[in-house]
């Protein structure tokens, strides 16, 4: 009769175990695929432990170089065997050797070595945020074949995606990992942060925004807001440091811009003692005031650091303080206009990628087929600008929403209007609509919003789209613009009576060819003036 195994070797088990030994604590050498890179000092109680009955649970090791095991799973205990055995020597007792299974099979299987240490590790004593992403990233990278990774995920009970982004989330900073632990970020925000994290505040902001989207329960619309700006603020911070940078390298000092009321002045509001206007480079060679700092399009503005001291006087009729005043208010403005116009363009940035995703959809919405049909059945003002634009700037538009790039000629998407199936051609059509209402948002469209414009935001956020802080002031900017203003009651009396003959006190003659004081609207599909954020010209005065 044939003897009946148990459960275990039915299995399998207990040959993929290993087999079961007891080994010198000293052969025993940590693996260098041991997820725990950082060696772990065993508690006192584990210690104690292992000093009275030894280990009790087998390691698991693998043959390594030099007659040696290499652990990759029980490190504690095996560091405990090790401490046990000496202090047993050092009292001239008996020491425990260390029971483990020894995993022949797996020399040179360094994935594999990797995953069970993961796996072990992720189920016992917390390991270390470090190891653990590292852990991670070397999965992603050491995995031969695409199913090895999508096991090994699958194991440690990842996405794909974030085992893929845990080799970027391995280069965070020591402070920036601690950063995203504390915030609780998954390894796909992890890697955000590390694109971003020499930003000022950079895991704040995104945790803020992450809080956001969970109230909100629906997408991530709030963190790739803030991703774009903190993008944006990386790119500028970058810029600073190389104009500066420019700067010092030809001799010119660097000093921050002056607050109100600091006696640093700009070389074109000084003049010599004789009365002779400064150059910068005539300050450079005579004064060693000489310096300069950024203005918001980081331009170098040339100043002197003590006037005074070094005898020049100021150049202009008002007085310093009016100056001051004017100056500081000017300022004032044009870094509101800046910063609103780079809000603008980070908005516009995530606002693009949900509309190739909703081109991309497998059907139009009942409120996109309405769009469609108002847009292009009425021939809405709008629509036909954006006809009437440069083709080949329309077309390029057109097909970044539609997923493609136009050809060359007058029919720009000719072979993919014919290799486009039936149920794919309103997304089409919502691409150029599409296409038509955001040519019509210029970086400036917040200066005065257009019923159109606002439209065609809060039809987007009816869509799923996360409206960021910038487009949200827009509307409620047009809201206020656009309320009726309070009516006079019927009884109330005016305050003054005008005498039915009688002239205007005061009349202001036009010239001819004067410019009206009022500022003209700005088209919807004008583009935008620069707003200061070109790259400075390389003229560096020493």
């Amino acid at each position: 009769m044939t003897e009946k195994k148990n459960p275990a070797e039915q299995l399998g088990i207990l040959a993929d175990l290993g087999k079961l030994v007891e080994l010198d604590p000293d052969m025993v050498v940590l693996d260098g695929q041991n997820a725990r890179t950082e060696r772990v000092k065993p508690d006192p109680a584990l210690l104690a432990s292992v000093e009275r009955i030894g280990v009790q649970e087998p390691i698991s090791v693998r043959p390594v170089e030099g007659g040696k095991f290499g652990v990759f799973k029980g490190q504690r205990r095996w560091l405990a065997a090790v401490a046990a055995k000496k202090k047993a020597l050092s009292q001239g007792k008996d020491w425990r050797p260390v029971p483990a299974f020894v995993r022949t099979g797996m020399e040179g299987a360094d994935h594999e070595a990797l995953l069970l240490s993961l796996v072990e590790n992720t189920q016992r004593a917390r390991m270390t945020d470090r190891d653990q992403v590292n852990g991670a990233a070397q999965l992603e990278i050491m995995g031969v074949t695409e199913a090895d990774r999508r096991r090994a995920a699958s194991i440690l009970g990842l996405k794909r995606t974030q085992l893929k982004a845990a080799k970027q989330a391995a280069q965070l900073t020591a402070e920036g990992l601690q950063d995203g632990a504390r915030y609780g970020f998954d390894l796909l925000e992890m890697a955000d942060l590390q694109d971003v994290e020499d930003v000022e505040r950079a895991a704040e902001k995104l945790a803020q925004a992450k809080e956001k989207d969970r109230e909100a329960r629906k997408g991530n619309g709030h963190w790739q807001h803030a991703m774009a700006e903190l993008r944006q603020a990386q790119v500028r911070a970058r810029k600073v440091a190389s104009v500066t940078q420019a700067l010092m390298d030809a001799g010119v000092k660097v000093v921050p811009r002056p607050r109100w009321g600091e006696s640093t002045e700009a070389l074109s509001d000084l003049t010599t003692a004789t009365g002779r206007a400064l150059s910068p480079k005539a300050h450079a060679a005579a004064c060693a005031g000489h310096a300069a700092w950024l203005n918001e399009d980081l331009s170098p503005v040339y100043v002197c650091t003590s006037p005074e001291r070094f005898g020049h006087r100021a150049s202009g009729s008002p007085t310093a303080e009016e100056e001051a005043k004017a100056k500081e208010t000017e300022r004032a403005q044009r870094k509101l206009v800046i910063e609103t116009n780079r809000a603008s363009r980070a908005a516009r940035e995530v606002r693009h990628a949900f509309i190739v995703q909703m081109c991309k959809g497998k059907s139009v919405s009942d409120a996109g087929w309405g769009l469609i049909l108002s847009t292009v059945v009425n021939g809405s003002d709008l629509y036909r600008r954006f006809l009437n634009k440069t083709s080949e700037a329309a077309a390029e538009l057109v097909g970044a929403f539609a997923g493609c790039s136009p050809e060359k000629g007058e029919e720009p998407f000719a072979q993919l209007i014919q290799r486009t199936g039936k149920s794919r051609r309103p997304q089409l059509l919502l691409a150029q609509v599409a296409a038509a209402y955001e040519a019509a948002m210029p970086d400036k469209a917040w200066e005065s919003p257009t019923r159109s414009q606002v439209e065609w935001l809060q039809f987007l956020a009816d869509e799923g789209y996360t409206l960021s802080d910038h487009e949200r002031d827009m509307i409620a900017t047009f809201a206020q613009r656009s309320a009726p203003k309070a009516e006079v009651e019927p009884d109330a009396e005016p305050e003054t009576e005008v005498e039915p003959d009688a002239e205007p006190e005061t009349e202001t003659e036009v010239e001819p060819d004067a410019e009206p004081e009022t500022e003209t609207e700005v088209e919807p599909e004008t583009e935008a003036e620069p707003d200061g954020e070109t790259e400075p010209e390389t003229s560096v005065s020493k």
